[in-house]
């Protein structure tokens, strides 16, 4: 089987936006990365994990240039629900980076 990798940069704006869906039913996640590679630093993004909507603020917070991952090691698994993200302004932009198993 042939493993895709996700790479992709997603707009983020000041509504909540699924980064990721749910991998349990496609086999699971491997690692993600996300990056905040907005124009401009008051573009700060949050993150939500689940699938509630984001909350600017009010979860992992990557101000430009910030980067968040996760990946499955010895006694630990990746996350593997939806991630949400927010931006505070309305020209947010976030790399994404995912393999799953």
């Amino acid at each position: 089987m042939t493993e895709i990798p996700r790479n992709d940069a997603i707009p983020v704006t000041t509504t909540s936006t699924e980064l990721l869906q749910d991998a349990v039913g496609r086999g699971g996640r491997k690692i993600f990365v996300f990056r905040n590679n907005s124009p401009n630093a008051i573009d700060i993004i949050t993150l939500s994990f689940g699938t509630r909507a984001a909350i600017a603020g009010s979860g992992v917070i990557l101000r430009q240039n910030d980067q968040y991952g996760e990946a499955n090691g010895e006694g630990f698994k990746s996350w593997q629900g939806a991630i949400q993200a927010i931006c505070a302004t309305a020209n947010g932009s976030i790399s994404v980076m995912e393999r799953e198993e």
